[in-house]
């Protein structure tokens, strides 16, 4: 597959399980993610996707548990809504550059309040 359509297929899998975690799963650790990119393999096999939170007191290994549990649900979903022969295998990736850009902005913040 050219790394056109790959990127393409993985920015559709990324709005989808969005989509699907958002309204088809009732578990709320997972209402409050953010999936911040999805990276697929070449051969369309393999997505990892890259998931991340704006609470500040989410336990990322628990929700880890509960994608992996929920993997085999949302591939499924994922299966309906895909044009593609094979639906790739997903493996949930927790991704901190949420809470780093964050604290990034607040260091930044700090400066600039301390130099008016």
């Amino acid at each position: 597959m050219n790394p056109r359509r790959t990127q393409q297929i993985a920015n559709r899998i990324q709005m989808l399980v969005s989509e699907i975690l958002q309204r088809d799963i009732s578990d709320p650790r997972l209402n409050s993610l953010v999936i911040n990119r999805v990276e697929l393999a070449r051969d369309g096999s393999f997505a990892r996707v890259y998931v991340s939170s704006y609470q500040t007191e989410i336990d990322a290994d628990d929700v880890q548990k509960v994608l992996k549990k929920a993997s085999g649900f949302i591939r499924k979903n994922l299966a309906g809504k895909l044009d593609m022969r094979i639906v790739p295998t997903l493996k949930f990736q927790w991704d901190n550059s949420v809470k780093e850009g964050e604290e990034i902005l607040s260091a930044l913040r700090k400066l600039n309040a301390e130099e008016s």
